[in-house]
């Protein structure tokens, strides 16, 4: 189960040793005082609604098929397109993506966070 105040500031990416003694890349959450592995999604039990944010009302933005840029690009979305938020995750340099699905579509794909407005603000990414 998610925790939703979970992925807040993160400062550095860290090896950290697993029980079965393989290193893994994580961030280091601020606040919680824990470290996350790179690219785990957390997926939340249930769907927040959200849309897409930016500048320019109908202007493109990417959706990655994982949490990070180094992931395909499976379609776009328009900013002021409606999504529910269904996961997060860190990618290899520690920013927060967002994983989301497109209601009338059900298209699901990863979202940089700065891209996503939670229509409640609880404050996920301050």
């Amino acid at each position: 189960m998610l925790k939703k105040a979970l992925i807040l500031t993160t400062s550095f990416i860290s090896l950290a040793s697993p029980a079965y003694g393989e290193a893994v890349m994580s961030c280091y959450v601020a606040g919680d005082d824990t470290y996350i592995p790179v690219e785990q999604n957390y997926p939340l039990d249930d769907p927040e609604p959200a849309h897409i944010d930016g500048e320019t009302p109908g202007s493109e933005v990417n959706v990655r098929s994982g949490p990070g840029i180094d992931y395909e690009v499976t379609a776009y979305g328009l900013v002021g397109d409606a999504v529910q938020v269904i996961g997060q995750a860190f990618s290899t340099d520690c920013e927060t993506w967002i994983q989301v699905r497109f209601p009338v579509s059900e298209h699901i794909g990863w979202i940089h966070a700065n891209y996503i407005q939670l229509h409640y603000g609880r404050g996920w990414w301050d």
